[in-house]
């Protein structure tokens, strides 16, 4: 018995550099690390001549798929709770590529690019002696896709997404608010995973705001030192008004990326996805293009969903007039399509853009001839 154990001490002596890394990225829900250098000690173990154990090995490197690392290990600790209300401080997931795709401009993703290149070169910055800070501020109108991103870049690095929550993390007993913070900063140092504070302006408002009571603008003072300690802990806040925002905060955030609605390109792609389990007209996608201008990534969903829940639900063929009136609907909230009220809207429409509702298109929305609408307004007239 102690000849085998000493062998197993030479053996893990031998290849201690390679095992003690794929230990530590197990612990850690490192797969990439994992993957590397049991990739290193497979082919450490084929020049020394032991070739079942490479296969072995190689076998089990096969059988890793990509979501392995997506589940809380044994060695996972726990999201930190609100120490009144016993509220957690922040919901932990682990997204999925496929369920969190954004539609972004080529300059916004080629911002997202370098971050993810940057957090990815975090080893070898560090080892030069230049400092990690993998910091991203999200901002724009709501509906843009904030949440979805900083979800998609999880899913992305292979971690999981610990979103703050606003309603705990801000106590109404002196002092809490600040503790709140630092714990659940302190866990995501600890715990690898993407932070992401939504909701940003509620805890980092600007300090000469004199609205704001003495004992907020010490929550911003205690937020900004707790930041400037999270070293290569991957940060993502997202706010609605960033104008709101404390100056100082400006500085701690290497990336930052306004999301706008979706324009014409992205739009189109946005369609292709969402009806590609469908069957449909492209030069239908076009008309959807067109009059979904200014409508954010959200509100594009929101119709597109609502339009096939009914399609499946009532065993319906693919209506392209039904969609377009959906998504104009939510466009234009004052729009209904009753026949009472087609004059006055289809006046109004076409006072918005009479290129785009034209007569064609009119006749379309109210599902009446292009003659029939013609006489509408000579009625009207």
């Amino acid at each position: 018995m102690a000849k085998i154990l000493w062998e197993i001490v030479n053996i893990m002596m031998k290849y201690y550099s390679e095992v003690s890394k794929i230990i530590k990225g197990a612990l850690g829900g490192d797969r990439k690390t994992v993957v590397a250098y049991s990739q290193a000690l497979i082919e450490k173990l084929k020049i020394d001549g032991d070739t079942h154990a490479a296969n072995g090995l190689q076998e089990n490197l096969a059988s890793i798929k990509p979501n392995t690392f997506n589940t809380q290990s044994a060695f996972s600790r726990p999201v930190p709770v609100e120490k009144d209300n016993r509220f957690s401080l922040a919901d932990k997931t682990f997204p999925e590529l496929n369920k969190s795709t954004v539609y972004l401009s080529d300059h916004d993703q080629s911002i997202i690019d370098s971050f993810a290149r940057y957090i990815d070169k975090k080893d070898e910055l560090q080892s030069v002696g230049i400092p990690i800070n993998p910091t991203l501020l999200l901002h724009g109108k709501p509906g843009t896709g904030k949440s979805k991103l900083a979800a998609n870049l999880a899913a992305k690095l292979n971690l999981p997404l610990v979103t703050a929550r606003a309603d705990a993390l801000i106590s109404s007993y002196l002092g809490s608010t600040s503790k709140n913070i630092r714990a659940l900063l302190e866990y995501a140092q600890a715990e690898p995973c993407v932070l992401f504070l939504d909701e940003f302006d509620s805890i980092a408002k600007a300090r000469d705001d004199k609205n704001e009571i003495g004992e907020l603008k010490r929550v911003v003072v205690s937020l900004l030192q707790n930041i400037d300690n999270l070293g290569d802990t991957i940060l993502v806040a997202a706010t609605n008004h960033v104008h709101l925002l404390d100056p100082a905060i400006d500085r701690r955030f290497h990336y930052k990326i306004e999301l706008v609605e979706p324009k014409k390109n992205e739009r189109s792609r946005m369609f292709l996805a969402l009806l590609e389990r469908f069957p449909f007209d492209k030069a239908d996608v076009q008309s959807f293009v067109r009059f979904s201008e200014g409508m954010t990534g959200a509100e594009i969903e929101i119709a597109t969903y609502d339009y096939l829940r009914a399609v499946v639900i009532n065993e319906q063929k693919l209506d392209a007039a039904e969609l377009l009136r959906k998504l104009l609907k939510l466009r234009f909230v004052w729009l209904d399509y009753q026949p009472e009220n087609r004059f006055k809207h289809m006046s109004k429409l076409k006072k918005i853009d009479q290129n785009q509702f034209t007569g064609q298109t009119l006749s379309k929305l109210w599902d009446i001839s292009p003659s029939y609408v013609s006489k509408i307004f000579k009625e009207n007239s």
